[in-house]
C-alpha cells in the first residue's frame, strides 16, 4: 500500500544571526528581532530554503522513493501551507513520478499543480532545488526552482501556484517548521539523507537581510534504526 503524505503539525523555534544594517544580533525567530531601540524589525517578503536529497538505490518498479517537503509563511503549518509531493502525485489520483505542487488551508487543498517527469531510477543521485514563498499583501506565491537531477535534469521553470492571503510580510516564518514537517513517505532505506542546506531572508526591493546557513537534517538513513 502506497503510504501518501501526512498533514503538518506544529513545530518549534529557529536561532540564528542576523545582519542588518551593519547590526548583528541574535533572535530565537524571524519575527520580533533583536535590535536596538528605535530600529524596527525589517520587513521579510521572500524566503528561500535550498534543499538536497541523497539516494542510495532507487526502484522505479515500486514508485520508491517517495517524499514531500512543507513550507508555511508562519511559525506553525495548521493553517496556511504549501507542499511538494516528490516522485508521485496523489491528485486528483495517485500516479507514481513526477512532482505535484499543492496548497493548503488547514485541511483544504486549495491549488496544485503537476509536472509529469518520470520516476526516480538513478543509484546515487543527488536531487537539489530552492523552494520559495513570497508575499505581497495580496498573495502567496510558492515556487520550486534550479532544480537539477540526474533522472530529471534541469527542473523548476513555471513551478509556482498562487492563493489569495493578506499577509503582508513573512516574518513570522519558521524554517524548523518546513524541517520538521517534511518527510520521507515511503521506501526510506532508498534515501541517504534530505537536508535543507541554507536558507535566505529578503526584505523589499529583493534585498538580502540574512542568510542562515546551519543546515537542517530532515532525515538520515539509520538514524531511526
Amino acid at each position: 500500500m502506497q503510504q501518501l503524505a501526512r498533514r503538518p503539525s506544529r513545530s518549534l523555534f529557529l536561532v540564528g544571526w542576523l545582519g542588518v544594517m551593519g547590526l548583528t544580533a541574535v533572535s530565537d525567530r524571524a519575527v520580533g528581532l533583536v535590535l536596538p531601540d528605535g530600529v524596527e524589525s525589517p520587513s521579510v517578503v521572500r524566503v528561500e530554503e535550498d534543499w538536497r536529497l541523497v539516494l542510495n538505490e532507487p526502484d522505479d518498479d515500486t514508485d520508491s522513493p517517495q517524499f514531500h517537503t512543507v513550507m508555511s509563511p508562519t511559525d506553525d503549518a495548521e493553517e496556511l501551507f504549501a507542499q511538494v509531493l516528490w516522485n508521485y502525485r496523489e491528485t486528483p489520483d495517485f500516479v507514481s513520478g513526477g512532482v505535484q505542487l499543492q496548497c493548503y488551508d488547514g485541511e483544504t487543498l486549495m491549488r496544485y499543480r503537476t509536472m509529469e517527469y518520470g520516476r526516480l531510477s538513478t543509484e546515487a543521485e543527488t536531487i537539489t532545488w530552492t523552494q520559495s514563498l513570497v508575499v505581497d499583501g495580496l498573495s502567496l506565491t510558492f515556487e520550486v526552482s534550479h532544480g537539477q537531477s540526474t533522472t530529471w535534469g534541469a527542473f523548476g521553470r513555471e513551478m509556482r501556484i498562487s492563493s489569495v492571503t493578506d499577509l503582508g510580510t513573512l516574518n513570522s516564518y519558521d524554517p524548523e517548521v518546513s524541517a520538521e514537517n517534511s518527510c520521507v513517505t515511503y521506501g526510506s532505506n532508498r534515501v541517504d539523507e534530505l537536508v535543507i542546506t541554507q536558507v535566505r531572508y529578503y526584505g523589499v526591493d529583493d534585498s538580502l537581510l540574512y542568510v542562515d546557513a546551519a543546515p537542517r537534517m530532515v532525515y538520515m538513513f539509520g538514524d531511526d534504526e
